[in-house]
């Protein structure tokens, strides 16, 4: 070839090569068909090449992409199969199929990558010098620069899926976040209707200062959350007077001992208003042992205070109320209880004038003497302890709890009403089997309670011309003692059964109506019930239960 013809191929060459470095931008955010047939277009089309065949693979295993473009001459299926060799895994049928006849061409297989793993790029051209070193050259820039923007766009595929994926998840975790946040505030608030409610606040100190207080504890200790939390001399400030000391102390010795605490005390609000509180605090410590914290709770419980002032009001009004009754009670048994006091008294004095007599004979007859000085002695003690009782039914005092044996105290009871049921002809039997567990209550309170009921008893019998009985039986069942007080009387309507056991009423002329309901409340402040049950001309019968907690000595 002439220097002139070989120059102006090189400038054709170099042209067309400058034409193909710039193509790849145009390829650039295309979608890998795209590419593929641009190429095959370039090929056919800048390259002047009759036929071009185009196959770029993913070469993480996704379907490749082929384009064809020109005509294809009758052999080239059977020429790129052989010149394919290794890389039989190509159909060529299926590269040329539909594509018609043409005249002799000659081609040339680029392989993109290693045994084409990238694809390939197979031309023909009726050109009697194809396929050049040229040639050959500028297929291969153009085979190269597809594959780059083939596995760009790949990339740039997956970018975008990865991005997309990304975005969901930055979006399923924004809604996440937003759901736990209102989560939290939801929790936030039922926790502050919660302490609200119940009068709770909660706190954390640390070595120095407040590290959080919550809504409830600003407004238990009367302090603006706008000022931000108190210091702590503050706090103690508030903190009554009389009590700032000893709640000091005894939280600085917990901390030191390391173990939770629970005081109360009181605190006084700038107005003068005073509440009772309930703290409980628990120190926390690092791994060294140093104080981290303290944490806790502090309850208002000034309301619960007033409750328990006005009960024990109520129950020292009770108190008050019972005592006036068993004095009145007592007064109308005046009469009974002097015949009571009377007999012993009398027989005493018999005994003393006998025991006189036989000592001041000539011969003084000692062993009588001394058997009336006995008699004498039973005598008084037996109405010493008559007078004893019905000084202890006076007696007015605090509650006092002891181990009672309740047949002991019936027997008591029966001893101080004998004379009162003996007036009207009324015998009193009993049921009192042995070992009998004891009960914890207040003696003075029961014996209140088998007056109320024994009398109750005789007055719905005085009327009878035959007299009466007067039934009184204990037991034991189900951890329990079950009293019974029975009578022979008039009966107790059925609709009277509840009736009877409000204050103020009452089926006697004379009656105050308070017997039967204080009797009932004294029976269940000791865990008991009180009720009545009767059939009207058959007598009535008074029950009440006690809980057994000491078993009985044989």
């Amino acid at each position: 070839m002439e220097p002139h013809t070989e120059t102006l191929a090189l400038r054709t060459a170099l042209r067309e090569l400058v034409a193909l470095s710039t193509i790849p931008a145009a390829w650039v955010g295309r979608e890998p068909p795209i590419i593929a047939a641009g190429l095959a277009d370039v090929l056919v089309g800048s390259l002047n090449l009759d036929f071009a065949f185009v196959r770029l693979c993913d070469p993480r295993g996704g379907a490749a992409v082929e384009v064809t473009r020109g005509n294809a001459w009758t052999a080239f299926p059977e020429w790129l199969q052989a010149h394919l060799g290794g890389l039989s895994q190509f159909s060529c049928k299926e590269i040329v199929a539909g594509v018609g006849g043409a005249e002799p061409c000659r081609g040339v297989v680029i392989p993109i990558g290693v045994n084409a793993e990238a694809g390939l790029v197979a031309a023909a051209c009726s050109g009697t010098d194809f396929p050049s070193d040229m040639d050959k050259l500028l297929l291969s820039v153009a085979a190269n620069h597809a594959a780059a923007a083939f596995q760009n766009a790949r990339l740039r595929h997956e970018l975008d899926a990865k991005v997309a994926e990304l975005g969901q998840v930055r979006n399923e975790l924004e809604t996440n976040v937003a759901e736990r946040t209102a989560d939290l505030r939801r929790s936030e608030t039922y926790l502050a209707e919660a302490q609200r409610l119940s009068h709770t606040g909660s706190w954390a100190f640390n070595a120095r200062e407040a590290v959080y207080w919550s809504e409830e504890n600003f407004r238990i200790w009367g302090f603006n959350p706008q000022q931000g939390l108190p210091d702590r001399e503050t706090v103690l400030q508030r903190i009554h007077p009389e009590d700032r000391e000893r709640v000091v102390e005894y939280i600085q010795k917990t901390v030191q001992e390391k173990r939770d605490y629970a005081v109360e005390f009181r605190i006084v609000l700038p107005e003068g208003t005073v509440k009772h509180i309930h703290g409980l605090g628990r120190p926390v410590f690092s791994a060294s042992g140093e104080l981290v914290e303290v944490i806790g709770t502090q309850l208002d419980v000034t309301e619960r205070k007033r409750a328990e002032e006005e009960r024990e009001r109520l129950r020292q009004l009770q108190a008050d109320l019972a005592h006036l009754s068993r004095v009145t009670t007592m007064g109308e048994l005046t009469a009974s209880l002097a015949h009571e006091i009377k007999q012993p008294i009398t027989a005493a004095i018999t005994d003393a004038k006998t025991c006189l007599r036989w000592l001041r004979r000539e011969e003084p007859n000692l062993a009588e003497a001394s058997e009336a000085s006995s008699r004498m002695i039973k005598a008084v003690t037996r109405a010493a302890d008559i007078i004893s009782r019905i000084s202890v039914l006076f007696k007015k005092g605090a509650l006092q709890r002891e181990s009672v044996d309740i047949n002991e105290l019936i027997r008591e009871m029966i001893v101080l009403l004998r004379s009162e049921a003996n007036r009207y002809s009324i015998s009193i039997r009993t049921e009192l089997p042995e070992d009998l567990p004891k009960v914890m209550a207040d003696r003075v309170q029961l014996q209140q309670v088998f007056m109320n009921l024994m009398l109750n008893g005789i007055d719905a019998m005085k009327e009878k011309t035959d007299g009466g009985e007067l039934t009184i039986k204990s037991e034991a069942a189900d951890g329990q003692l079950l009293i019974s007080v029975s009578d022979t009387g008039v009966g107790l309507p059925p609709k009277q059964a509840e009736e009877i056991f409000k204050a103020f009423f009452t089926t006697k002329d004379k009656g105050t109506g308070m017997g039967l309901p204080i009797s009932r409340s004294i029976i269940e402040s000791h865990g008991g019930r009180l009720w009545a049950a009767g059939a009207s001309g058959r007598g009535a019968t008074f029950q009440f239960t006690l809980p057994a907690t000491v078993a009985a000595h044989a």
